[in-house]
């Protein structure tokens, strides 16, 4: 079994970080991703089953301001292993993205996010819990959280756009920006 787990985020405008902290982000959040995983279907293969759980996060489902580029990594990260699941389901291997939203990390300290934006966490144990049942049970994609789960079907009731927007004043670095 592998968990992919790889990956940290930058928060704030994107313009502002330093350049060579998002490349390596995109590093670590992609090319280590596929890097590792890339390592494990060969001898799973051979013994006809494995399991592969690949943490994406609900990030990934949208555009999401301040986190920008880290929002896309786990884009990639999410498709990635949508793709995958479907290639090596024919050689008894699972493979899940497990999309979790805010959970009780070091990430929002290490990103730089401010607290009022993990206001509605998640414990690890809980999030781990929800991927390793759902990677059992075959499923290609899980989402961690009712509050997670509502926040990503109400993106289909309005514009993407609005949804960007929406996401913007929640996580400016400004509370209460108009972004």
């Amino acid at each position: 079994m592998l968990v992919n787990n790889a990956g940290f985020g930058a928060y704030g405008l994107f313009h502002r970080p330093d350049l060579g902290r998002l490349l390596e982000m995109i590093q670590v959040n992609i090319a280590a991703v596929v890097h590792l995983t890339h390592l494990y279907p060969p001898p799973m293969i051979e013994r006809r089953r494995g399991d592969i759980l690949i943490v994406a996060s609900t990030a990934g489902f949208q555009a999401v301001p301040y986190i920008t580029a880290y929002a896309a990594t786990k884009g990639f990260d999410l498709l990635f292993a949508e793709g995958l699941a479907e290639e090596v389901r024919p050689y008894g291997i699972r493979v899940c993205a497990l999309c979790p939203g805010s959970t009780h990390t070091e990430f929002r300290r290490v990103s730089g996010q401010p607290e009022r934006t993990f206001r509605i966490a998640e414990s690890v144990e809980k999030v781990a819990r929800v991927g390793l049942r759902a990677l059992a049970a075959g499923k290609s994609c899980v989402i961690s959280g009712t509050h997670n789960k509502l926040m990503k079907q109400s993106q289909r009731l309005g514009p993407r756009r609005l949804t960007t927007r929406v996401a913007a004043k929640l996580l400016s670095p400004v509370e209460g920006n108009e972004s």
